[in-house]
């Protein structure tokens, strides 16, 4: 198992919001993001519906990702990151593919590589 630092932990917290924006608009239907987010206990029942109801009502989808983005941002995990670049993500939103990769190349090189690799991949 990975024994993840405080110092990692919080490089890839920063890298994840500044790479947030760029994780909205990689996300370009509401299925399967929302729920893997809700089947993985990321975000409430009342939030799956809210952020599903957001996009209804014509809200663009990068801005309701982005909202719930922002959300997680309290609860930071790497279980998150798994979630986010999970295989079907990366299969269903080919454009995250490159805040995937930025993650594998972040500012903390390699330490963010090994934790891709061993965690992610």
């Amino acid at each position: 198992m990975l024994t993840v630092t405080k110092a990692l932990e919080e490089a890839l917290l920063q890298h994840f919001i500044y790479q947030k924006l760029d994780i909205a608009y990689a996300i370009n239907k509401p299925f399967p993001f929302f729920e893997a987010l809700r089947d993985n206990y990321f975000i409430t029942e009342r939030m799956y519906k809210e952020s599903l109801e957001a996009c209804q009502n014509l809200v663009p989808l990068s801005r309701v990702v982005h909202s719930v983005l922002t959300k997680l941002e309290k609860t930071f995990s790497l279980r998150l990151l798994m979630a986010l670049f999970s295989r079907v993500n990366l299969r269903e939103y080919p454009n995250l593919g490159a805040v995937f990769r930025s993650f594998q190349k972040g500012n903390v090189e390699a330490p963010i590589l090994y934790a891709c690799e061993v965690l992610l991949c």
